[in-house]
C-alpha cells in the first residue's frame, strides 16, 4: 500500500509520528484525605517539595521548569518567598 504525500511539500518519504497522550486516572486515585497530609510539615520546606512531588506523580501532570526550580531550593532547605500576591499565582486556573 503506497502512502499519500505529503500536503504540504508533496514528498513520499513520510514518517509516522506518535503524538504525546495524556491518562485520565480519576479522581479515586488521588488521596487529599487528613491523613495524607500527616506527615507534612508546613514549617519544613523539604515536607513541603516532598508533598507537592507526590501529588504532581498522583495527578499525572509534570511541572514546568519554574516549579522544579523552587522544589529544588525547597529541597535543599530555602523556604518560598512569601511576596504577598498568593493570589496572582493561581491567576487564570481554573
Amino acid at each position: 500500500m503506497e502512502s499519500p504525500p505529503c500536503d504540504r511539500c508533496g514528498s513520499a518519504d513520510l514518517a509516522r509520528i506518535f503524538s504525546r497522550v495524556a491518562v485520565h486516572k480519576g479522581n479515586e486515585a488521588l488521596d487529599f484525605s487528613e491523613s495524607s497530609l500527616a506527615d507534612i510539615d508546613e514549617n519544613d520546606p523539604r515536607s513541603m517539595a516532598r508533598w507537592v512531588r507526590k501529588m504532581s506523580e498522583q495527578m499525572g501532570e509534570p511541572l514546568d521548569a519554574e516549579m522544579e526550580n523552587d522544589l529544588e531550593r525547597m529541597e535543599s532547605g530555602e523556604m518560598p518567598a512569601d511576596d504577598g500576591d498568593a493570589a496572582d499565582d493561581f491567576a487564570g486556573v481554573d
